[in-house]
């Protein structure tokens, strides 16, 4: 049943005790040891209660909650003050790697927070599996459906402690929204805010319990009971110190490192123990990832942080293991009742929180000065033009002062929770806070020294901007975990001399062994295919096949990892090429092919069935003539991004064609920001992935029918008199450092990019989630009325290469990699085992609509592919994509008349067009002996439509 919008008033107060019911016993601090407690069971929203099989794991009643569900609760708060809010909740076990969130509102605030649900995998197996190598791989993992008390924290994680809610005394109104997902919904609590955790010395007396004697109980770190991301992965370290240990095979034997660096990433721990009483909890772990830095974990018993000390444990740089004993050389006893407890181990950035504030503040104050500089300046440098800033910013030194200041003791707050002098970031801050005060000697050099305070590498601002995701990283890895008496020395690794030699000797020899996964050629009844991709794709390739392919064909199968595509030439030269090659990018099939080196793969009677699970205009560059040598296997997408929050304060609305775009340009130069177009980034090569949709927008050809340069049209010279104009009339910057960097700053609120930076908005800017969006790539409207909005998606394709002596098993291999089913269980398989961070964008327009993101953007995606057309490939196109590039920065960089500068590269165009057709036979003695076609999308479409 959905709830639409469904609406309770309830006044409930119960005054309840929080250690017997809630959370922390930590938490139990007011009012001589009783916190009240306001709980809303969900058996009084008025809802049908769950019958799902969630709800028998459940003690009290629960209700289910789907995407677009909205209730609203009032309570009766006793008095007024700061309170926290939490629910009690679990996720069904249904395919989603993207937490549900619940959008609370609450009355008298304007805000609405969001409250994640975390979402809980565990392994499948009880062993790691072996490959054909004999080297362990990680184990498949599985969603796992487990009720978790929720608190309201920030979205970052990166607070010590749930966040707090100001609320006036009386009737409160609280309303709950999910956007996505689907959510088991327990009790609702309210109760007072907290500001501190009970030291260990008050936990410890507020017990009198029995010391344990004799106990010591083993973990094996890399096998958690389960965690909340599944980034956070085992890994092999071959070291004598870590255990399980093999010179010659690839062993599981830690977890973490840098896929467990994220703050708010936990891993959980289930164990039992013997007897009722106090214990001690010893960590075997190594933070050799970051020099002269502290990393920090939070420790939770059964969920709670018992005491202040467990909420941020420190574990400073070593490049050694060691055992991290809890309280040191004084144990913390902790007490834990005889049964089974779960013991939680949560990467925390809460003692940097201020740090990273105070960056963020120090950031825009240098923002917010260079802004009003530029304002004052008109943005332009001239060395010889002398400024009185002070008449026109009089408390630029005061500001300067202040700064300076503040950055300093920032620095000294950075230094006590670091307990590092040495460390990067305190030397960034340094350098931030030199340069500065060399400003504020002469704030009338400012001008002509923006270098210093805002732009460039060693600028102020980004010498700050580079200790924010230093900050934000806290690796560490872990080997074991022992929980054990107090009166137990958990062990340490016996390494003698004599051990360290044999398995030096056995590494040595082992190293003239060749990597299997490295190494050329297959076996005569394997099908050999090279990736050019890491091993972590590779190893899951090797399993899958083998477990799913060749079962189901015969067909043997052997991965290699690609030496290097660039070389794929001189190996069919030197007849040592595979019988197929996945993940090339796309400019090297068409080399390779009108070379002869690839397969056909029209000649297959199936193709042109087969390929109706592409976007008809991926396939382009891949044709010559009437036959087709490679088959998308990746894709990208260029769409407009947007931050909400931002075009709704400026009140601007999401532009939808290139004319609202630059209506819109002047009001976003009048607040110091900008729109940033794929021109913006690179370097000074803007290849067809740039420069091409200009081209097809206006209606423009980039080649004529008898394939010379089409770049003459009246269609293309409007189209790149508009890439110039754009930068040189309308003012969009000429370089953009990182879009991704400038749009989560504000300072580039709207602009075209693509995967890449939705990926890093996906999974490495919580502080801004929910406050962006995606929509088509803006349209180029013509006289005639026509909208056109293509763009390029250029990513990587498979291909067979041409003197295979297995073409069936060939094609038949890649209709199974490429079909839905696989590609969605790789997809699923990927971000099981490596986190959301290694999202599979198939080429596969049918498994791409399982991609596990908002189903607004999936949609968003899915029509721009519809106009996705890929530049084609004609002998000397490479010319052709080069003089583009010359022609535009010729016009914007040295003021060239437009046409004057392509009439120029026409003619370079069509001399190496010439000689590429003399070279490959359709011209001879000067005359056309072979004619060209000209792939279309219209034809793709007809393959595809007459397909048997």
């Amino acid at each position: 049943m959905l709830i639409h919008r469904h609406t309770i008033h309830l006044i409930i107060a119960l005054w309840l005790a929080l250690a017997s019911l809630l959370s922390s016993p930590s938490l139990a601090r007011a009012e001589g040891g009783r916190t009240p407690i306001i709980e809303v069971r969900a058996d009084s929203l008025g809802l049908p209660l769950s019958t799902h099989p969630l709800a028998t794991a459940y003690a009290k009643p629960s209700v289910m909650l789907r995407a677009g569900d909205h209730i609203t609760v009032a309570v009766e708060v006793p008095q007024a003050g700061a309170y926290m809010l939490a629910i009690d909740a679990a996720v069904p076990e249904e395919v989603t790697f993207i937490p549900p969130e619940l959008l609370v509102q609450i009355d008298g605030h304007s805000d609405r927070q969001r409250l994640i649900i975390p979402l809980f995998y565990h392994d499948t197996a009880d062993q790691f599996p072996l490959d054909r190598y004999g080297n362990e791989t990680l184990i498949p993992q599985a969603r796992l459906a487990r009720w978790s008390h929720v608190w309201l924290r920030d979205p970052n994680f990166s607070q010590p402690y749930p966040a707090a809610i100001t609320l006036p005394a009386g009737r409160q109104r609280i309303s709950f929204s999910l956007g996505e997902g689907t959510i088991a919904l327990g009790s609702i609590y309210l109760q007072p805010a907290i500001s501190a955790y009970p030291t260990y010395a008050e936990y410890h007396a507020s017990r009198q319990a029995p010391t344990t004697s004799g106990v010591l109980i083993e973990l094996e770190a890399e096998r958690p009971s389960f965690k909340n991301d599944t980034s956070v992965r085992p890994l092999g370290r071959r070291n004598l110190e870590v255990t399980p240990y093999d010179p010659y095979h690839l062993r599981m034997n830690t977890l973490g490192g840098e896929s467990w660096s994220r703050s708010g990433t936990a891993v959980f721990y289930e164990f039992r123990v013997p007897q009722s009483g106090w214990y001690a909890i010893t960590l075997r772990a190594i933070q050799d990832y970051k020099n002269n830095f502290t990393v920090y974990r939070r420790i939770l018993i059964d969920d709670q942080v018992l005491f202040a000390e467990l909420n941020a444990v420190p574990f400073g740089y070593n490049p050694h293991w060691r055992n991290y004993t809890l309280g040191g050389s004084t144990p913390y006893q902790i007490y834990l009742e005889q049964g089974t407890h779960i013991l939680g181990i949560e990467a925390t950035t809460a003692p940097y929180h201020d740090s990273i504030e105070r960056v963020r503040a120090g950031l825009k104050a240098i923002a917010d000065l260079a802004f009003a500089i530029k304002r004052l300046t008109g943005n332009q440098i001239d060395i010889y033009k002398e400024w009185e800033i002070a008449d026109y910013i009089p408390d630029i030194r005061e500001r300067l002062a202040v700064l300076i200041n503040q950055l300093r003791a920032d620095q000294q707050a950075l230094l006590a929770v670091n307990q590092t002098p040495a460390s990067p970031e305190v030397l960034a801050y340094q350098m931030a806070i030199d340069n500065l005060a060399v400003l504020a000697q002469d704030p009338n050099r400012i001008p002509t020294r923006m270098s210093r305070l805002s732009e460039g590498a060693g600028s102020a601002a980004q010498l700050l901007g580079s200790i924010l995701p230093s900050l934000q990283s806290q690796p560490l890895a872990l080997d074991k975990i022992y929980i054990h008496s107090p009166d137990i020395i958990p062990p340490e690794p016996n390494i003698t001399a004599g051990a360290v030699i044999t398995d030096w000797f056995q590494r040595f020899f082992a190293s003239f062994r060749s990597d299997p996964y490295q190494s050329i050629g297959a076996a005569p009844d394997e099908l050999e295919v090279w990736v050019n991709r890491p091993q972590q794709y590779v190893n899951l390739l090797q399993r899958m096949a083998d477990e799913r392919f060749t079962p189901q064909s015969g067909i043997k199968v052997k991965f290699s990892i690609m030496p290097n595509e660039s070389k794929l030439v001189l190996a069919c030269a030197a007849g040592t090429q595979p019988d197929i090659a996945l993940g090339v990018s796309t400019n090297i099939p068409y080399e390779l092919a009108i070379r002869n080196a690839l397969y056909d793969l029209r000649r297959f009677p199936d193709f042109d069935r087969f390929i109706r699970i592409y976007a008809p205009g991926s396939l382009l560059s891949y044709i010559i003539g009437e036959s087709v040598y490679a088959i998308p296997e990746t894709q990208d997408f260029w769409v407009t991004f947007y931050r909400k929050d931002i075009l709704e304060t400026l009140n601007l609305p999401v532009p939808r064609t290139w004319n609202e775009v630059l209506e819109m340009l002047p009001e976003l130069q009048r607040f110091g920001m900008n729109y940033n177009t794929p021109l913006s980034s690179g370097g000074g090569l803007k290849g067809y992935l740039v420069t091409a949709p200009y081209l097809f927008n206006y209606g423009a050809s980039l080649y004529t029918p008898d394939g010379m340069s089409g770049l003459g049209s009246d269609e293309a010279i409007q189209a790149i008199r508009f890439m110039a104009e754009s930068f040189t009339i309308y003012g969009m910057p000429l370089t953009t450092a990182s879009f991704y960097d400038s749009f989560r700053a504000g300072e580039t609120p709207v602009g075209i990019s693509n995967f890449e930076t939705y990926l890093k908005l996906l999974t490495a800017a919580p502080e801004i989630d929910g406050l962006w969006d995606i929509d088509l790539y803006p349209a180029t409207v013509l006289p005639d009325g026509r909208q056109l909005r293509y763009a390029t998606g250029s990513a990587q394709a498979a291909m067979m290469f041409a003197n295979t002596d297995k073409p069936q098993q060939g094609w038949a291999f890649l209709k199974w990699w490429m079909s839905t089913e696989t590609q969605v269980a790789f997809q699923q398989e990927l971000i099981m085992n490596f986190g959301l961070e290694y999202l599979w964008n198939s080429a596969n327009l049918e498994a791409f609509r399982f991609t596990p993101i908002a189903a607004s953007h999936r949609e968003v995606i899915l029509q721009q592919w519809q106009w996705l057309q890929e530049p084609i490939k004609l002998p000397g196109s490479y010319m052709q994509e080069r003089e583009l590039s010359n022609v535009w920065n010729r016009i914007v960089f040295q003021g060239a008349n437009p046409r004057v500068a392509i009439d120029s590269a026409v003619t370079v165009i069509n001399r190496e067009i010439v000689r590429k057709m003399t070279e490959f036979g359709y011209i001879r003695n000067g005359e056309r002996v072979r004619s060209i076609t000209i792939p279309t999308i219209e034809m793709v479409k007809e393959w595809m439509a007459h397909a048997n």
